[in-house]
């Protein structure tokens, strides 16, 4: 992704504006911004998935799957929404046994 301190200022000042508070603000946004990489890759997946491995389909799920959750639990912290929730009841809170 290009311009993600761009990105990341326009997020900042759109949060600032509703939420009054530019520090938090600045912080959704880089939660928000943080994974651009991982984006790109799933994205990637979603329109190439036939021509990929395996192995990179997995790499590129294993690797959004240890990124992007902690950051997407902060921002929803962050802007009021609450803490993570186990809306699917499969024990997100519980720790995982090696697979």
């Amino acid at each position: 992704m290009k311009n993600v301190e761009k990105l990341r200022d326009r997020i900042a000042k759109a949060f600032t504006d509703s939420m009054g508070q530019p520090e938090a603000a600045r912080e959704v946004a880089f939660h928000v911004t943080d994974w651009a990489e991982n984006v790109d890759d799933l994205v990637r997946v979603y329109e190439q998935a036939e021509s990929m491995s395996d192995e990179e389909i997995r790499k590129i799920i294993i690797q959004l799957l240890a990124h992007v959750p902690n950051h997407l639990a902060a921002a929803k912290k962050l802007i009021g929404l609450g803490p993570i929730e186990d809306v699917f009841s499969v024990g997100v809170h519980e720790e995982d046994s090696a697979w």
